[in-house]
């Protein structure tokens, strides 16, 4: 397994200025995809905090505060998920 460098993932999306996309949502889940130099990877970016399924209690991510999460956006404004995907290892090379 190839050990993702945080320090150079940021270098790169503020290089680049590439945008990342986004994939899917699913269990409290938005997923991006986001192109750097050796390939596309995806993340997730956790919505919810705690959930209980009867849905009588949901609560949202702290985390997230007022940020607008577009279909498209430059990658390197989600370099704080990005840090914490890699960290959790969820930081996944797709492509």
């Amino acid at each position: 397994m190839v050990m993702i460098n945080e320090t150079q993932v940021k270098k790169d999306l503020y290089k680049s200025k590439n945008m990342a996309k986004f994939s899917h949502y699913v269990s409290g889940n938005l997923y991006y995809q986001v192109d750097l130099e050796d390939g596309t990877y995806q993340f997730p970016i956790e919505t919810v905090e705690e959930s209980e399924w009867t849905y009588t209690k949901l609560i949202l991510s702290e985390d997230l505060g007022t940020t607008t999460f577009s279909a498209e956006i430059r990658g390197s404004e989600l370099a704080r998920w990005i840090s914490k995907a890699i960290k959790a290892e969820t930081f996944i090379k797709v492509g």
